[in-house]
């Protein structure tokens, strides 16, 4: 539509020029093409910006929130994926193997909420195989468990929950499961 409309302002200026003639009305004319193609560059550009989210998001921004959709009985250090995306900006969160990999250096920040079914829950998030926080849900009936952590990470470092080491099988359940992380 826009496209359109730029054609008959154009067409409509041709025709003015070829009516009223005049080297004048040429040379206004090129400087009005110039400042529309530049109009449309700077919108073409400006949409390619926007993208799928509606707005303007600079290149790095870090941002995602998951859900843990089915019930996991998990092994010891057993990664916990989140498999239900809500929130990816930048991509760095893989549904499908739980890992964060930080693209930039930088400050950021977790949380993992969780809730346990039947036995006791604990798990841990990690950064590189290192434990940088620790949660537990306690047994009895439905109990949540949280963790959080402030961290700094080099371009490259993995941050994951998982279970924790040498605690046998326990069970986190679906739906009430949440992993977020951001830059700072």
């Amino acid at each position: 539509m826009k496209y359109i409309f730029i054609s008959l302002l154009f067409i409509t200026c041709i025709s003015v020029t070829y009516v009223y003639g005049g080297d004048d009305c040429f040379r206004k004319i090129g400087k009005a093409k110039a400042a529309l193609l530049e109009a449309i560059d700077n919108l073409q550009r400006t949409n390619k910006l926007l993208g799928e989210t509606g707005s303007a998001i600079p290149s790095n921004k870090v941002a995602f929130h998951a859900r843990l959709t089915p019930q996991v009985t998990l092994g010891s250090t057993q990664t916990v994926i989140f498999d239900h995306v809500i929130t990816n900006i930048g991509k760095e969160y893989n549904q499908h193997t739980g890992h964060f990999t930080a693209l930039f250096n930088g400050i950021y920040f977790f949380a993992c909420t969780f809730l346990q079914t039947g036995t006791s829950l604990h798990l841990q998030i990690v950064k590189n195989s290192s434990e940088i926080s620790k949660g537990h849900a306690p047994s009895g009936g439905a109990n949540a468990g949280s963790m959080n952590a402030v961290i700094y990470l080099h371009k490259g470092d993995v941050v994951k929950v998982r279970h924790y080491p040498g605690r046998g099988s326990q069970t986190i359940s679906g739906d009430w499961g949440y992993f977020t992380g951001y830059l700072l």
